[in-house]
């Protein structure tokens, strides 16, 4: 494994500090860890930035634009979207039918009953 020197600054080196005491692991796990998870996130910045000059070597701004409309008609998606809607619709329906709370009967007034004296 080879080793690497890195500068810090005090309040950088001081947290690191403060996660290897509290966790009881080496600073070298924590520094190992998020030069790890940095790494991974500078590489998928870099396929986005290499997708987007790929993008505009290919014509870029020239290219046909699209609705996202037309989008969804072309890949089949709006067809998915109004079968969801149908069938989230007639749940709903069901559910509020189901889940309707009984009335009950208004119970007889006394008032009628009674004789004025």
């Amino acid at each position: 494994m080879a080793m690497v020197t890195v500068r810090l600054s005090d309040d950088l080196k001081a947290r690191i500090d403060n996660l290897a005491e509290k966790s009881g692991r080496p600073k070298s796990y924590f520094i190992r860890e998020l030069i790890l998870r940095g790494i991974e996130e500078f590489e998928e910045d870099l396929r986005d930035l290499e997708a987007i000059r790929e993008y505009l070597a290919a014509g870029g701004r020239n290219q046909k634009m699209i609705s996202m409309k037309d989008l969804s008609i072309e890949l089949g998606l709006d067809k998915l979207d109004s079968e969801n809607n149908s069938t989230s619709r007639k749940t709903t329906k069901k559910a509020s039918q189901t889940s309707r709370p009984k009335t009950a009967k208004p119970a007889a007034s006394n008032s009628r009953k009674r004789k004025s004296a």
